[in-house]
């Protein structure tokens, strides 16, 4: 009877470890399960990350690429001229200045609103991007940024660069200028309120800036007051 006692007592044990060791391998198992769930998760949250910085770098690719080429190549009703043409190369930190004209045709636009028109460099890279610093970090722009275009006329009276292209593709920039505000007004031709959506941007192609002007290799070109490059004086020799 001892024996046997002691038998079921053995038996218990066994059996309570046995319960207590599968209790333990569930309670792990579980455990495993909550954790690869976890992970699974945050896989799933960094590739979501991961396709969102892509789409929004080729939105961005995409965007700069037809907003050059959706200048020239979109139908605008006006467009901003130069009033005269621009003498290049330009020279860094130093002043230059551009007047503006409103046209449609060719013929001057007397608008009664104010339109503000912004200036912009962007580069000639496979996909051309727009710049706001140098290579030291600084801003690209120092003096005037932007102009107000009244009565069809308006200027760009102090602008300077701080950075040299010749560390860009090409040694050029593109000068953009560019309607971005039109006084939020509804737009109406026959009282000359002009919106800014309506009006093409100037484009300056082919725009030089150099570190320093020494006279004796100062050699001239300009811009025509449509933006296009007339043809070099040293490209004629």
């Amino acid at each position: 009877m001892i024996f046997q006692h002691e038998l079921q007592n053995t038996e218990k044990s066994f059996g309570e470890c046995l319960q207590q060791q599968k209790d333990q391998m569930d309670a792990l198992d579980q455990q495993n399960r909550r954790m690869v769930e976890k992970l699974q998760k945050e896989l799933q949250k960094l590739e979501q990350s991961i396709q969102r910085v892509y789409t929004n770098q080729r939105s961005t690719t995409i965007s700069h690429i037809n907003y050059i080429q959706s200048i020239k190549e979109q139908k605008y009703k006006y467009e901003i001229k130069m009033e005269n043409e621009l003498e290049l190369p330009c020279y860094r930190n130093r002043i230059f200045s551009i007047k503006l004209k409103l046209v449609r045709n060719n013929k001057l636009i007397i608008n009664q609103n104010n339109i503000l028109v912004e200036l912009q460099i962007w580069t000639y890279d496979t996909v051309p991007k727009k710049l706001t610093h140098n290579n030291k970090g600084q801003s690209i722009y120092k003096g005037c940024q932007q102009a107000v275009i009244k009565k069809g006329k308006g200027q760009l009276g102090r602008i300077q660069v701080r950075e040299v292209s010749s560390h860009f593709p090409r040694g050029m920039f593109m000068i953009v200028l560019v309607p971005v505000d039109d006084s939020g007004i509804a737009g109406d031709e026959n009282k000359y309120e002009i919106k800014a959506s309506w009006i093409k941007p100037l484009i300056i192609q082919e725009v030089s800036i150099k570190a320093k002007k020494f006279s004796d290799r100062h050699i001239p070109y300009f811009v025509k007051t449509d933006g296009t490059i007339q043809v070099r004086l040293d490209e004629t020799k």
